[in-house]
């Protein structure tokens, strides 16, 4: 269990808690916090006596999650452990969480790796489910992730090769911002299959702080299109294409796409850009045709 932290006094501690009290399921929670300035260190320390606990200050600033949760990756083995999760500093998982999906792992051997729906929740007491689309495309990871980070859980073996890769490719992977989308993205590049879960697993909480917050909230809407019209998402689309062809250097989806991406930005571009799109770039419909559009404006 790998958990990145950063000033996260105050939820830390009843993520962690969620985590200890999972049902069916033996783990070790390894903990990285980068440089928290507030009492994370403090509130972590509560859970020094549970031997299942490690803490791993970080020696350099990560710089953001990603690269905080890739740091994590490269440092630590999943010697002993059939399955590897994710978990961010500020939600709450249901005790079922880990035994449903290591089951769900088992039972599909072709599956190296799971996600599953949440239940976003706020301070005023609203809550909306999350659910992602599990409707595959043949290029969809080049285009976004598998659902939330903090729901992966991933097969020990899948784990080790992506470990083995984040440490030979380390420049390469300093401009991701979304680690989660680069571990499903490697996933199916290696021509793995991925687990999709309906069920919630988890209240993901809203606040202030998120890096990016859920789809239905105004603030995550309102982030993700700014940095759209600001050329971000098609910075992250060349990087993670750039990995994907890393990792799987004779895929000629993956050659044809970063070939076209990366062309002169002119009106020819931009409208196979946006028929590349159109034919199923992203698992749900209505983000295809958003992406065109952007694609035609010039922004990816």
């Amino acid at each position: 269990m790998l958990v990145a932290c950063h000033n996260g006094a105050a939820w830390i501690a009843q993520q962690v808690e969620s985590i200890l009290t999972q049902d069916d399921v033996d783990l070790r929670v390894v903990v990285r916090d980068d440089g928290s300035s507030d009492d994370t260190l403090s509130e972590i320390a509560r859970f020094q006596a549970d031997r299942r606990m490690k803490l791993c200050a970080g020696c350099d600033s990560a710089s953001s999650a990603a690269q905080n949760f890739l740091a994590l990756i490269r440092d630590n083995p999943a010697d002993g452990f059939d399955f590897i999760a994710f978990a961010d500093q500020d939600d709450i998982w249901f005790r079922h969480k880990l035994a449903r999906a290591c089951r769900m792992l088992a039972g599909n051997r072709s599956a190296c790796g799971y996600s599953s729906s949440t239940i976003a929740t706020w301070p005023n007491g609203r809550r909306t489910p999350l659910t992602h689309s599990a409707r595959l495309t043949a290029v969809d990871f080049l285009f976004e992730g598998a659902g939330q980070g903090c729901t992966y859980v991933l097969r020990a073996d899948f784990y080790a090769k992506l470990r083995t890769f984040l440490v030979s490719h380390r420049r390469l992977t300093e401009r991701i911002h979304y680690h989660d989308w680069m571990v499903y993205a490697l996933a199916r590049s290696w021509g793995n299959s991925w687990l999709f879960d309906p069920s919630p697993s988890m209240c993901y909480r809203q606040h202030g702080n998120n890096d990016t917050g859920a789809r239905c909230s105004w603030a995550g809407v309102r982030m993700r299109f700014d940095r759209i019209r600001r050329g971000w998402y098609r910075d992250q689309l060349t990087a993670i294409a750039s990995i994907c062809l890393a990792a799987a250097p004779t895929d000629a989806t993956i050659k044809k796409w970063l070939s076209l991406f990366l062309a002169q930005n002119d009106w020819h571009r931009r409208v196979r850009v946006a028929l590349f799109c159109l034919r199923g770039a992203r698992r749900r419909r209505s983000d295809n045709l958003v992406i065109a559009a952007a694609a035609l404006a010039g922004w990816v």
